[in-house]
């Protein structure tokens, strides 16, 4: 990757794990005003609001590691092992990601029993979208985890010949 893409890209991850963090604060503020206009649903502000912000804490993360990633980029060392941990790590807070809104709209329309046609297609959208970017990194960690087999057989095949 050339430097003006890692240097643009840079900034973006910045924007979006401030934008992240202003949604966190934000979180709490919203579900308060939410509770207090539907009483129905006042019980449930704090648990939801710890969800909320949990969820964007992942996101927030998962970011961090595609900076770390990117570093590897810029490094020349993202066709090493330590790239896969990295990886790893962003599966995860996608999964995380995924599950908690996840599992909060799942409680809202079918324990709570509230929520209509939008909630639902929220559930659908975050459990569908989430898990499809969930497999993605799986792909994607595959295709990294092949690219450094065929690194490593390339050094070695260089030694042999040049060795």
């Amino acid at each position: 990757m050339d430097k003006p893409s890692t240097g643009l890209l840079r900034i973006v991850l910045v924007v979006m794990v401030l934008g992240l963090l202003a949604g966190q604060f934000m979180i709490p503020v919203i579900a308060t005003d939410f509770g207090n206009e539907y009483y129905e649903v006042t019980h449930l502000v704090i648990p939801y609001s710890v969800l909320g912000i949990l969820t964007l804490a992942a996101l927030q993360l998962g970011l961090l590691m595609i900076w770390k990633l990117l570093s590897l980029v810029s490094t020349g060392m993202i066709f090493s092992q330590a790239a896969l941990k990295w990886v790893n790590v962003v599966i995860i807070c996608l999964a995380v990601a995924t599950l908690l809104p996840s599992a909060a709209l799942f409680h809202l329309l079918f324990i709570v029993d509230l929520g209509g046609p939008s909630i639902l297609m929220a559930f659908a959208a975050t459990g569908v979208g989430g898990l499809a970017l969930v497999l993605l990194m799986f792909v994607m960690r595959g295709l990294l985890s092949d690219a450094i087999s065929d690194r490593v057989q390339l050094e070695e095949l260089s030694d042999l010949r040049f060795g």
